[in-house]
């Protein structure tokens, strides 16, 4: 019964010897991906961006409650995944590419707001 039980607790989602962990990164990831969501819907609210992906896009003209729905949505499922098969290096390679990509997509966000106050004062 002990060896069932040790069983069970090691699998998730029928996987076995799957355990779901966040890393550092993974948590990153989330923040960031959860910072572009807002700054992307804040920046299309007031007509000074435009959507490109066009899922996001049908997504956004849905409503902005869909958009970052679906944002949030897919990024997690993504994540979840890798996270799930952590002990591959190409998924630790993968979320931290991830967290390093959403690093520069907000850093382009930030720059792109203090843009928008400089023209603003100006």
């Amino acid at each position: 019964m002990a060896a069932t039980a040790q069983m069970q607790g090691s699998s998730w989602a029928g996987i076995e010897g799957a355990s779901f962990h966040i890393t550092p990164a993974a948590a990153l990831l989330v923040v960031l991906n959860l910072l572009d969501g807002l700054f992307t819907l804040t920046f299309l609210q007031m007509n000074v961006a435009e959507e490109l992906n066009p899922l996001m896009r049908v997504a956004y003209m849905h409503s902005p409650l869909s958009f970052m729905a679906v944002k949030i949505t897919i990024v997690s499922l993504g994540l979840a995944l890798l996270c799930l098969h952590r002990s591959m290096r190409l998924s630790q390679r993968a979320i931290q590419a991830g967290a390093a990509l959403y690093t520069v997509i907000d850093i382009y966000h930030l720059a792109f707001l203090a843009h928008l106050v400089h023209q603003t004062v100006a």
